[in-house]
């Protein structure tokens, strides 16, 4: 009765239940296309494949299908294809539950072409422990496979600091195990293999996978991609998705690049590896590529006349920002969404735009921020909780109502030691005073300047300049950056771009001539 439960749905269809160790079940049409984009379709007699994070065999089944059926065509007696099923396909997996369900579907398509017993080699590993699997270095034909996504620091230190000790592409930064995987597949292939995988596509930009894109690079190992854009591969998961092919002996000065969705993925180009970059993989035409090194260079970077900053993150904003408080002599009536009220002192506010909604110039927004904190020597700093609830007692009974919702913040972990500071420090002091302000996300540039310096902001970012900020504001909402961005920025849903500062930070402006360019310092800020 078990195994008629685990197949009263193909497995590959049940794409709605998540794994545990941040995988999704993938969807059968990306299974096919990896298998055919690596070659894994004629003549895989003798040609091992491996899946290091196999689950309950997605990848597997279809494998398992495409080699059955080439054995029969071939006329394989029952013992031969048990010996070549078991010689030729593998999987690795951590999760034990999932090996036997795994082992289960497999014997069910194995059963339904008349073939019973077979030894599954379906290994119960941890694929990124190298002790395990490193006799397997070298060995297959094919590594294809959905790695998990899990950020590193949400592993236990002893596994965190082995994958980091362990695979030479994590070693610094918050980086994501699938990363690893990338690492662990290259070593798995033999020196004629092909590895293909659908990840995230942040790897082509994030600081912390700078050493694979530079290792891909550099050994011209990559044969094709896929990258999906903003079209949603998982049904049960918001991923931006790619698919990545490496060929071990491809040697080429260029790869296939595709785009598009389940229905229309269509070749962009042969992008010639000489025109990007490891620090940031920009994938477009050789066409777009060479139009967005001529923007970049017809000017001065933006990153070098002007600092780039985001606004106040408070992890909390729906205890911290109110719309239209009850202004009552010196106190303020605040109400939450719960329809609470409360009296806070009216010192305590300041006004504040969400640049995320901002339509146009110095609008009314009627939006304020209990702002706990304090200047000194031209910093603000939190004021101290002795002072606080002497100085501000109704503000302090106010947050004292909430304390325990403002500790879960980021599980306790915030910027300052006080519980009713801000999640994050950035933006304490850079976010006042005359700016250019641009949302987050957008379908066009939408860079406004804003004039009222007693302001701050929050949900985008804001560009300070000591020049004239509607010259600047005006070269920002121009053309050249609307398709800039369009080619060199992080894709979202229903078209939408991201604005960040890494994207917009080297996009050239036109007739500045206050300094030279030797003189220019780069003004990024190490805001997130």
């Amino acid at each position: 009765m078990q195994s008629e439960k685990l197949i009263d749905l193909p497995l590959y269809m049940r794409v709605s239940r998540e794994k545990t160790n941040g995988v999704v079940y993938t969807p059968l049409w990306i299974v096919e296309l990896i298998l055919n984009k690596v070659g894994y379709e004629k003549s895989i007699i003798g040609k091992k494949i491996v899946d290091p994070a196999c689950g309950e065999g997605n990848f597997l089944i279809v494998i398992v299908k495409r080699l059955l059926q080439q054995c029969k065509k071939d006329g394989f007696l029952s013992n031969e294809i048990k010996k070549t099923l078991h010689e030729s396909i593998y999987g690795f997996e951590i999760d034990k539950d999932a090996i036997v369900r795994c082992k289960i579907n497999l014997d069910n398509i194995a059963e339904s072409f008349g073939i019973q017993g077979v030894k599954w080699n379906i290994l119960n590993y941890d694929s990124l422990d190298k002790i395990r699997t490193e006799k397997y270095f070298n060995y297959f034909d094919y590594v294809v496979g959905n790695p998990p996504y899990v950020r590193i620091q949400h592993l236990g230190e002893v596994r965190r600091r082995k994958i980091q000790r362990d695979w030479s592409f994590c070693v610094s930064g918050s980086t994501d195990i699938y990363i690893a995987f990338f690492e662990l597949g290259l070593n798995l292939l033999n020196e004629r293999g092909r590895l293909g995988y659908i990840t995230p596509n942040t790897y082509f930009r994030t600081e912390t996978a700078k050493s694979l894109r530079y290792y891909l690079v550099a050994n011209n190992l990559i044969k094709e991609i896929v990258d999906f854009k903003h079209y949603q591969v998982f049904d049960n998961a918001t991923t931006y998705s790619a698919i990545t092919i490496l060929d071990a002996n491809w040697k080429k000065v260029k790869f296939l690049y595709y785009e598009g969705g389940k229905e229309n993925i269509q070749l962009v180009d042969e992008i010639e590896y000489s025109n990007i970059n490891h620090n940031i993989w920009i994938l477009s035409s050789n066409d777009n590529l060479k139009r967005i090194k001529e923007i970049e260079n017809k000017g001065i970077a933006l990153g070098k006349i002007a600092k780039i900053h985001v606004g106040v993150t408070t992890l909390a904003d729906e205890f911290y920002i109110f719309k239209d408080p009850i202004i009552r002599g010196n106190k303020a009536v605040i109400k939450l969404k719960d329809g609470r009220e409360y009296l806070i002192e009216r010192d305590m506010l300041r006004p504040i735009v969400k640049a995320s909604v901002l339509k146009v110039a110095n609008e009314n927004q009627n939006r304020y921020i209990i702002f706990p904190y304090k200047k000194i020597s031209g910093k603000h700093v939190i004021i101290p909780e002795v002072e606080f609830k002497k100085a501000y007692p109704d503000t302090y009974a106010y947050f004292s109502a909430i304390k325990q919702r403002l500790q879960l913040r980021d599980k306790g972990e915030l910027d300052s030691k006080e519980w009713y500071a801000f999640g994050r420090s950035q933006g304490l002091d850079t976010s006042w005073g005359r700016k250019i302000l641009v949302p987050p996300l957008g379908l066009k540039p939408n860079f406004i300047v804003w004039e009222k310096e007693e302001y701050t902001f929050y949900a985008g970012y804001c560009i300070k300049f000591d020049g004239d900020l509607h010259w600047l504001a005006k070269q920002l909402n121009s053309k050249d950056m609307e398709f800039y961005i369009k080619h060199v920025a992080r894709d979202y849903q229903n078209g939408y771009k991201s604005y960040a500062k890494s994207f917009i930070t080297n996009f050239g402006i036109v007739g500045y001539k206050e300094k030279s360019n030797e003189d220019l310092p780069i003004f990024i800020s190490s805001d997130f």
